[in-house]
């Protein structure tokens, strides 16, 4: 059929190495609505998991919930075609998104987890990754009792085809100790990482702003030298991978303390990403870089480029560091606001306090 031909074209050039993430997404959303339009469920499926693995590498996924819900549908309609497997495993993600939306009730979070857990048991998979998604919650919050309590419910289960890789197991543990506010044990615990033993898209990168960020924090001055020089390494080959927005911001703090003029180089580098992410990142995004520029004199003039989008954009290109201070500030105050009105608690608050921002 000549629609397929279309669609085949459309994918082939939105899997093409050269093309911008965005750029794909945009063509394979063309090609999804081809699908819909000649009723072809099992194109359409195909064309929705390549839109959400494309979408992973972005901050920014406004197509990612829909499109699982429909795959979802479809998959509960003829389950025989389709891989529960991969469908679990992009489940985690989705789970991930709402998490990090502010603007999603947390009963509607809890039914959604109760549904994945449901059909985790229902293909003979333990709880471990039902307890994960619920750690990276508790991670994310700072949530000492939480955390500890999710941290042992996962490590009780053995993994199985659906956990997490090792990687992000122990980056889990390390981020734990580092919200603890044990450098010492969370750097020993870090060494399979910084070796190498095990490594995946992320790991060790996020590690290694992780504890140069509290080495920095803790007047490590050594200890966080090494670890940015680290992470600098790690960053090569990943400079458009929007995702790492929020370890760009720590490594941001960790600059501005040490070297402002390649802080400013950074904070302009990464700034543009901080426009399209979604509300979690934005968050810390904008807590990490309102410390850094805390450390700046307010009253100095800088030239930054900013993305004609940014609401403080000047075609000068010169901007007071209050101004920017007060926006960065402002903006992790407003998140914080509504995460810890949908989580009932002050979680979030109680970070931007202790960032002293």
């Amino acid at each position: 059929m000549s629609y397929t031909l279309d669609i085949q074209e459309l994918a082939d050039t939105a899997n093409q190495d050269n093309i911008n993430p965005k750029d794909a997404q945009k063509l394979l959303i063309a090609a999804i609505q081809l699908a819909d339009e000649n009723l072809d469920t099992l194109l359409g499926y195909e064309l929705r998991l390549n839109l959400l693995n494309k979408q992973w590498g972005l901050a920014d996924k406004p197509y990612f919930v829909n499109a699982f819900s429909w795959m979802l549908n479809a998959y509960d309609e003829n389950p025989k075609n389709y891989s529960v497997n991969t469908l679990l495993w992009r489940y985690k993600w989705v789970i991930g998104e709402l998490f990090s939306n502010p603007d999603v009730p947390l009963a509607q979070i809890q039914l959604v987890l109760e549904d994945y857990k449901r059909r985790a048991v229902e293909q003979g998979f333990n709880l471990r990754s039902y307890y994960t998604k619920q750690l990276h919650d508790a991670l994310n919050q700072k949530d000492s009792a939480a955390s500890r309590k999710y941290l042992d419910l996962v490590n009780a289960l053995p993994t199985d085809g659906i956990s997490d890789c090792r990687a992000c197991e122990v980056d889990n543990e390390v981020s734990f100790l580092i919200n603890e506010g044990d450098f010492k044990e969370a750097f020993s615990r870090a060494q399979p990482l910084l070796q190498k033993q095990y490594s995946c898209a992320h790991v060790p990168l996020i590690t290694l702003c992780n504890l140069c960020y509290m080495a920095i924090k803790d007047h490590r001055i050594k200890e966080a030298a090494d670890l940015f020089m680290e992470a600098e390494q790690e960053l090569l080959g990943k400079e458009s991978d929007s995702t790492l927005i929020t370890s760009m911001g720590m490594l941001i703090v960790y600059l501005f303390h040490t070297d402002k003029t390649t802080g400013w180089n950074y904070a302009e580098r990464y700034l543009p990403w901080a426009l399209e992410c979604e509300a979690n990142k934005k968050f810390f995004f904008s807590m990490h870089l309102a410390e850094a520029l805390k450390l700046e004199d307010q009253e100095n003039i800088v030239r930054l480029k900013l993305p004609d989008a940014h609401p403080l954009y000047k075609a000068s290109d010169t901007y007071a560091v209050k101004d920017l201070y007060d926006f960065y500030y402002q903006q992790a105050i407003d998140y914080a606001y509504r995460f810890d009105k949908r989580n009932g608690n002050s979680n979030f608050s109680i970070q931007a306090e202790d960032a002293k921002i």
